[in-house]
């Protein structure tokens, strides 16, 4: 049975590790094609907005046709964009490599948002373990990407760099097509009872988590300009610090959610706790401080266990629900939720981190934040809903 979830956990490898593996790689795509910072963060950022835009929609396929359809389509779309964006180096095309870039990116929602419908098909009792460990590899992709990029770049070029991605496509993709034959096609479709009103709480947590930690990784380099540091050591801080973010993601949705399975309720109000009182170290160090180590201990623990909640609370919307079909379209209205606060807060409230005289308001409204997404850890839900 374990052996069915493997195909996907490589896919959300491979689409993770082709997302990020562009940050390092800013500098070199600006001068191939001549155009300004922003125009190649927005391809980044494009993973975030497909979610966003399309991730109901990606819940809506799983449901109503399969999981398998809606994995297959991403598989085939990842690698196409990610082979097109390595050709487009070729004639230096930005227009094509933003296209094809797009591409890729639509894999994204494709394969995340519906992540319900496959645990309750197949994975029933180990829910809480199969969406950490996703999630985890997710993330483990993106900080692959991020700290073995320079490296690869460095060895292959840009264009064996980006084409290496899209070999990792391609076997996504064919594992994708012949390792998902055995997934479940047959449960009910009716979307009804797919909404309760108990998910805005689980909404807000995953809004919470994933928009500070993603603020957090754009803010560093900015706040210890502030501190008066050089800005190639800021710069060259403030990426490490992301990479460390990514890194502790992936390893808490991977150790913990596994480990708290059979008590569901103490891995929740567990990660939750934590989760606020690690923000509270990273926000506090990052703003009153110069303390490399404690600012670094702060990122990692942020993402550790800030991602294992954020995994665990996702898992927790579909006990709202009573099958498959509207396990999937749960856990994409989720993604969606998260990725328009990831889209919005950061613009808004990383501003106040800009500037000395905002810092500490910036300061409270995080830890306000965090500390309301860690006391709603008591409320989630994690008892089925009845039939």
């Amino acid at each position: 049975m374990w052996s069915k979830i493997f195909p996907y956990w490589f896919l959300i490898l491979t689409i993770g590790f082709g997302w990020f593996i562009l940050a390092p790689l800013i500098p070199a795509l600006e001068k191939i094609f001549n155009v300004p910072l922003s125009s190649v963060l927005f391809i980044i950022s494009s993973y975030g907005y497909t979610m966003a835009i399309l991730g109901l929609l990606a819940g809506f396929i799983s449901a109503r046709f399969t999981v398998r359809m809606s994995l297959i389509l991403s598989s085939v779309l990842s690698f196409i964009g990610l082979l097109g964006r390595a050709l487009s180096i070729l004639n230096a095309n930005f227009g094509f490599f933003l296209l094809f870039a797009i591409i890729a990116a639509l894999a994204y929602p494709l394969a995340v948002a519906p992540i319900g419908s496959i645990v309750e098909s197949l994975f029933k009792e180990k829910s809480q373990t199969i969406i950490g460990i996703s999630v985890g590899l997710l993330f483990l992709g993106m900080s692959l990407g991020s700290f073995l990029g320079p490296s690869i770049y460095s060895f292959l070029g840009i264009f064996s760099t980006l084409m290496l991605t899209s070999i990792l496509g391609l076997l996504a993709m064919l594992w994708t097509i012949l390792g998902t034959k055995g997934y479940p096609i047959h449960y009910n479709r009716s979307l009804r009872g797919s909404f309760n009103v108990g998910m805005i709480k689980n909404w807000y947590v995953g809004l919470a988590i994933a928009s500070v930690s993603v603020m957090f990784g754009s803010i560093a380099s900015t706040v210890l300009l502030l501190h008066k540091l050089i800005p190639i050591l800021a710069i060259s801080f403030g990426g490490f610090l992301g990479g460390l973010a990514f890194l502790g993601s992936a390893l808490g949705a991977i150790i913990l959610p596994p480990l708290f399975e059979s008590n569901k309720r103490l891995g929740l109000i567990f990660t939750g706790l934590l989760s606020f009182i690690s923000s509270a170290i990273m926000s506090l160090s990052l703003a009153f401080t110069v303390n490399f180590p404690l600012i670094a201990l702060g990122y990692f623990l942020f993402g550790f266990f800030g991602n294992a909640y954020w995994s665990m609370s996702m898992n927790s919307t579909i006990n709202y629900v009573s099958d498959p079909a509207k396990a999937g379209l749960a856990t994409s209205m989720y993604s969606v939720v998260t990725n328009i606060g990831v889209a919005t807060i950061p613009v808004f409230l990383g501003s106040l981190f800009g500037d000395t005289y905002t810092l500490v308001l910036g300061v409270i409204v995080v830890m306000i934040m965090e500390l309301v997404a860690g006391l709603l850890s008591f409320t989630l839900k994690v008892n089925k809903i009845s039939e």
